[in-house]
């Protein structure tokens, strides 16, 4: 088909879509309905794991499920194994060591924070900061 825009002509061959052999159809109010999808479309694949009210089940190719329900059953058992094992020579710190840590990471965040501002030279910043470090102290 020959187009012309804004004075220049070009040829326009638009692509033809051919539809698959797959088609999904069904019936709505007695009424029958079919819809073929072009062949570049990719094809839907179903959902295999599904919830209904707090009740999990699985849809689809029996062995596409089971190959889910097995990698799903793997990758919980993994995520216990890592979070029941703590790190090498890392004892676990209890609540006050947590709570000194916490305090060391933000006083040396602050004397991050007002060591810029001194090379800055903002003076109503730096009074802040210092309220700020009495507070903390």
């Amino acid at each position: 088909m020959k187009l012309t825009y804004r004075g220049v002509s070009y040829e326009h061959n638009p692509l033809t879509l051919e539809p698959t052999t797959h088609e999904i159809s069904g019936k709505y109010r007695g009424a029958t309905w079919k819809h073929n999808y072009p062949r570049h479309i990719p094809q839907t694949q179903p959902t295999a794991e599904l919830k209904y009210r707090g009740v999990s089940y699985y849809v689809g190719d029996p062995l596409q499920v089971e190959f889910i329900i097995r990698a799903k059953q793997h990758s919980d058992t993994v995520k216990t194994a890592q979070v029941r094992q703590p790190e090498v020579g890392q004892p676990e710190k209890t609540g006050g060591e947590l709570t000194k840590t916490h305090l060391t990471n933000i006083r040396r965040n602050l004397e991050r924070r007002l060591l810029i501002a001194t090379e800055q030279g903002d003076q109503d910043l730096i009074r802040l900061l210092e309220d700020e470090a009495k507070h903390i102290a």
